[in-house]
């Protein structure tokens, strides 16, 4: 059966969904040791019998030898932590860029299955930095803009101003307003937003920002913000945006 994945937004579109990242009451009754998983049989923590004894190749049964829920199914830490499997996760891919051609990390072979298990569900999938582009952007007026859709508005702000005519009237207002929503995040000091996703968010702006720059250095104009303060010199500054996620 599959797992109940709990969900920032259960009203969200079908492929706009993203799981809650906040442990649950049982997760933290196991990080205070208040309760065990049990032992599992030696075949599933060896890589060559792992899948066979978890029955039909059923990766959910799977048990994590290592970590702060030690013998924890898979289908058990998607339910209860989806923020820690995600840590675990990002981690692993970054040890395995940084082990190219130097063998095998540790604990490898699990670790590929967890992150398999958790690209099989979208919701959790959504979260990992590897797909951060497909992120909900989730702020007023785009609720369900992913994060590489507000960047592809945002970078056409300068291309709507002198050319017009190349745009629709609601395609530049919409563009506009992308523009001036995004860069107030921009514009906010990292340490005023209180929310993950939006520091999330506006890190893979600069980042994407940063590789435009560099792909780009024989038209600089993009980078121009000089039409940021008569985008935004009559709004309200941008609040910060408390997040239950850690």
């Amino acid at each position: 059966a599959k797992p109940v994945i709990r969900l920032q937004n259960p009203t969200a579109p079908e492929g706009r969904q993203q799981a809650l990242l906040v442990a649950t009451n049982e997760a933290r009754a196991c990080r205070n040791r208040r309760m065990s998983f049990p032992l599992p049989p030696p075949q599933l923590l060896n890589d060559s019998t792992a899948l066979a004894h978890a029955e039909r190749q059923c990766l959910g049964k799977l048990v994590l030898p290592f970590c702060q829920y030690l013998n924890s199914p898979f289908h058990w830490l998607v339910s209860n932590d989806v923020g820690y499997m995600k840590y675990l996760i990002n981690k692993h891919r970054e040890e395995l860029s940084k082990k190219v051609g130097k063998g095998q990390a540790q604990n490898q072979w699990i670790k590929d299955h967890l992150t398999e298990y958790a690209e099989s569900f979208p919701e959790v999938s959504i979260d990992l930095e590897a797909n951060i582009h497909r992120c909900v952007y989730g702020q007023k007026g785009f609720e369900s803009h992913s994060f590489q859709e507000m960047w592809e508005l945002y970078s056409q702000y300068s291309a709507q101003k002198d050319r017009p005519d190349d745009f629709g009237t609601s395609q530049r207002e919409m563009i506009q307003k992308a523009y001036s929503s995004v860069s107030r995040w921009l514009n906010t000091p990292i340490t005023h937003i209180t929310s993950v996703q939006m520091k999330r968010f506006r890190k893979c702006i600069y980042d994407k920002k940063t590789q435009k720059s560099s792909s780009s250095i024989s038209d600089p104009s993009w980078l121009d913000d000089t039409h940021l303060f008569e985008v935004i010199k009559s709004e309200p500054m941008a609040s910060t945006v408390v997040d239950s996620q850690k």
